[in-house]
């Protein structure tokens, strides 16, 4: 929708440039009075910039929350899917997390140390879509690849810590090693 005094300001002109126009000088002081009154009632420049910045710093807010939202239910799905591996003997119901406590008991009263499960544990971490310490560090080695959901993850992260500074495609040519340490470093900076 174009701006209403631009098309107010059209009309005056055309109105001027007909001088059998009835009532010519009325229309013209209405108009007049119309374009004053928008021009009164118009927010300065510099509000209008700082609700746009406001806007901007509220989306990515949200964005950064949505990711940490995300980061958990990541964390809780490879919690659950690590215990689900650990402890087998334990059927898996419609509730996760009563599900993971029976896992969680079950450990605790049978105890001992089952390399089947461990393995299977730590193959659920590496595999996790949100990647944990021992992926990072691996990637920043140069001993693995990020998985395609693991990489996903990584560059929506990274934008949120770089501030939105860069597109996915420039994070990506920093390469995976680099996307790593910015997520390992982050994840040691708020411990």
């Amino acid at each position: 929708m174009s701006d209403p005094r631009a098309q107010l300001q059209d009309l005056r002109t055309r109105i001027e440039a007909a001088p059998a126009l009835p009532e010519r000088a009325d229309w013209l002081a209405r108009l007049d009075a119309a374009l004053q009154a928008l021009a009164a009632n118009a927010p300065p420049a510099a509000q209008l910039e700082r609700l746009r910045q406001d806007v901007e710093d509220a989306e990515h807010a949200r964005d950064a929350a949505n990711l940490q939202r995300m980061k958990v239910a990541g964390q809780l799905n490879t919690l659950q899917k690590a215990l689900a591996a650990a402890v087998p003997q334990v059927d898996a119901s419609k509730d996760a997390q009563s599900d993971a406590l029976r896992r969680i008991e079950w450990l605790a009263n049978h105890g001992g140390a089952d390399p089947g499960a461990a393995a299977a544990a730590k193959s659920a971490e590496m595999e996790a879509p949100m990647p944990g310490r021992a992926v990072l560090e691996a990637v920043i080695a140069g001993q693995r690849k990020f998985t395609k959901q693991q990489l996903e993850f990584s560059i929506a992260e990274a934008m949120v810590l770089t501030g939105w500074q860069q597109t996915p495609l420039e994070l990506m040519e920093q390469g995976e090693p680099w996307l790593a340490e910015l997520i390992l470093k982050n994840q040691a900076a708020s411990v």
